[in-house]
């Protein structure tokens, strides 16, 4: 298309647009009840869209497993909570729509009539009741009806339910006046303009008045309920309320409560979303709100960390091998979620199976990232005190470390984080531990649900220091980020911090005298976007920075690996080390479109761009990075190692090419092609943990050399 025919189309464009304008307003009256019923009309379009773009569309890693459920009872309450949602919307649309007209002065319209209510209600909850039977048809056991047979049945019963308390509740107050007159004596106070609309031309209660209040009443009965029932316990193997019924329950507490924002504010022309920013932002501001993590002071039983500590333990892990020659494995897990915190589990402890628990003893350390944080958490849960897992622990820390976490999270969202948001932090409650209380969100939720799975829940810092003096365990660092400066953040319980390192900082070095339970370091490394809140310490420090996700700098873990290895080849002057296993550990596949050069709508670049831009560097750009940086570290290090033929040939080699002779394999381990599209939440169905292990098991096929190169280091 040439320059004139583009203008000649704007020109068009833009008087078809005028003409469109003046041909609406004929339906003005239409137009003003679509916008006096806008709160119910986007809850009930986002109820019946939820499920396509959870599974159809560039965001179905991340919401897919939503609909997810492992069991008929959660398959009930997601249908219950669906119901709930569609019925409080409809609810509110029909006093809206009948009473407009008293408040308004708009043309009155009929109200809505109780059989189409009920027709409407199922039909708005019909998208995510379907669409949780069909994704959950694989993990609920096999009964003698099929799912799809038993949820409708049961659906139809909850709705059934649900309607004829809703209209039993509606009698029951139309027939008592002494309810009615209570809220009538508080409309008094109201001002008689704001009353419009609250009651009608005899003075009684406008038409649904208070059944509204009764039934948004009862859905708040329930959602109280449900902070005190359903709280993350510690407990493995509890029942846990899932993640879709949180939000279902979320969507309608607010159609209720915006809903009925809006009709009181309509008639003063307060937008209903400014107002409720300004309450939002102005209790953050008053009561000081924020998200923090909790560090508490240093047992006098554990010792105190000191500078360059790491490097005496790494060499009293390599002791503990009691072979002459030493190899020192270092491993890098990568993030991605829970599929990257199952992969790297299953990575570690399948290498124990192949190769014995040399392989093992000789880890170094793990830097890992996110997701990878959370799967060396549960790795190194399980260690004895031989310096390894036992073998009856393997499928244990696999099972521990794929366990779902979404449900804890949704608890979160919907309880702690929403009171936050809607400007009611002060009915947080606290978790009190260790002399602490720390407010709870959805990342102390997170965590309670991490400590149900693992084998000692109340492990700190503290204690896992003293294993690491004693060799018995690797090195564990979660690479965080700094949100105020963008520093690498590493939470560890080593200190790593020199004088002159400035492009990074250690936990250690930050909050000296202190101590984190380890569960409460994963979370820092896996904080998600949105998923986890960036959060500050509890206790009063010299430094109180936000940490987001490690994935912000370095998604791989590779660039602290790099650091620390140059500097420990350095440091042995004694030739200690002869060689290292650079392990990567990454948990998805490459990009199998990464030469497409098809963009995006000019106007979806506009919008997000820049957002997709910041998210896509984190996997392509670090990765080349991370593989130039491995490979110039062998350069420096490796110089000469496969002509090696006597001392003298050595040191000749050494003084004049490459600072030492240490062989360093580099061994990618990476999640194959084609198994299945891994999940970006913190759930996984058991689909796709069995292509975790099924994708282990073609890796091993696949990559006997690797094993072989492995297997002759160790020796």
């Amino acid at each position: 298309m040439n320059r004139n025919q583009t203008v000649i189309l704007g020109v068009i464009i833009w008087f078809g647009l005028a003409f469109l304008g003046i041909f609406l307003q004929n339906y003005y009256d239409f137009w003003q009840y679509i916008f006096f019923l806008r709160i119910p009309i986007i809850v009930g379009l986002l109820l019946m869209i939820l499920p396509f773009i959870a599974v159809n569309t560039s965001l179905s890693a991340m919401l897919k497993n939503l609909f997810v459920l492992r069991n008929k009872t959660q398959l009930i309450l997601v249908i219950t909570g669906a119901v709930l949602a569609g019925l409080a919307t409809i609810r509110i649309a029909d006093v809206i729509f009948y009473n407009s007209h008293l408040r308004f002065g708009v043309t009155e319209k009929q109200a809505i009539p109780e059989f189409w209510q009920i027709l409407f209600a199922i039909i708005l909850s019909l998208p995510i009741s379907i669409e949780a039977i069909k994704q959950s048809k694989q993990e609920i056991e096999e009964t003698s009806l099929s799912p799809e047979i038993w949820g409708i049945i049961v659906g139809i019963v909850l709705s059934g339910l649900l309607l004829i308390i809703s209209s039993l509740s509606k009698k029951i107050f139309e027939n008592n006046q002494s309810l009615e007159q209570i809220l009538l004596t508080l409309i008094n106070f109201l001002p008689e303009r704001i009353q419009q609309g609250y009651v009608d031309g005899n003075h009684h209660l406008s038409y649904g008045i208070s059944q509204l209040v009764v039934f948004s009443i009862s859905v708040l009965i329930i959602y109280i309920l449900g902070y005190v029932l359903f709280k993350p316990r510690p407990v493995s193997r509890r029942f846990e309320v899932p993640a879709l019924f949180y939000l279902t329950l979320i969507l309608s507490v607010a159609v209720l409560w915006l809903g009925q924002t809006s009709f009181f504010n309509d008639i003063s022309r307060i937008p209903t979303l400014l107002l409720f920013l300004v309450i939002s932002s102005v209790s953050y501001l008053i009561f000081g709100v924020d998200h923090f993590y909790k560090i508490y002071k240093l047992s006098d039983e554990y010792p105190e960390p000191r500078k360059k500590e790491w490097i005496d333990a790494i060499f009293q892990r390599l002791e503990n091998q009691r072979s002459e020659a030493k190899t020192l494995v270092v491993v890098c897990a990568s993030g991605g979620g829970i599929q990257a915190s199952g992969w790297t589990t299953k990575v570690l402890t399948g290498l124990q199976e192949a190769l014995g628990t040399k392989f093992t003893k000789a880890i170094g350390w793990i830097s890992a990232v996110s997701g990878g944080s959370v799967g060396t958490m549960f790795y190194l849960d399980r260690f004895g005190e031989q310096g390894f897992p036992e073998p009856e622990q393997l499928d244990k820390i696999f099972k521990s470390a794929t366990e779902d976490s979404l449900d804890a999270t949704g608890w979160g969202l919907a309880y702690p984080d929403l009171l936050r948001l809607i400007g009611l932090p002060f009915l947080v409650q606290k978790e009190q531990d260790n002399g602490n209380a720390t407010d709870q969100d959805r990342g102390t939720a997170i965590e309670i649900d991490w400590q149900g799975e693992m084998k000692t829940p109340d492990a700190s810092f503290g204690s896992w220091r003293k294993k690491i003096h004693q060799g018995i365990l690797p090195i564990p660092i979660f690479n965080a980020t700094l949100v105020e400066d963008g520093r690498r953040f590493l939470v560890s319980p080593m200190t790593f911090c020199n004088d002159n390192d400035k492009h990074f900082a250690d936990f250690n070095t930050l909050y000296p005298g202190f101590d984190i339970d380890v569960t409460t370091s994963a979370r820092l490394s896996a904080t998600f976007p949105y998923v986890s809140p960036v959060c500050r310490p509890n206790q009063p420090t010299q430094w109180n920075y936000h940490v987001g996700d490690g994935g912000y700098f370095d998604n791989f873990g590779v660039v602290t690996s790099v650091e620390l290895l140059d500097q420990l080849l350095e440091q042995d002057e004694l030739q200690q080390i002869r060689q290292v296993i650079f392990l990567q550990i990454n948990a998805f596949p490459d990009d199998e479109d990464e030469n497409r050069q098809d963009g995006g709508p000019g106007w979806v670049m506009e919008v997000i761009g820049s957002l997709l831009a910041l998210l896509n560097v984190r996997s392509s750009a670090q990765n080349g990075n991370n593989k130039l940086n491995v490979a110039l570290l062998k350069d420096k290090y490796e110089c000469g190692y496969a002509h090696i033929d006597n001392e003298k040939k050595l040191e000749f080699l050494k003084g004049k090419y490459c600072q030492k002779g240490v062989k360093i394999h580099y061994i990618p381990i990476k999640f194959p092609k084609g198994k299945i599209q891994p999940p970006l939440s913190w759930q996984l169905t058991q689909e796709q943990k069995k292509a975790i292990i099924s994708a282990w098991n073609e890796w091993k096929t696949d990559n006997r050399e690797y094993l072989q190169e492995m297997e002759r280091a160790l020796q």
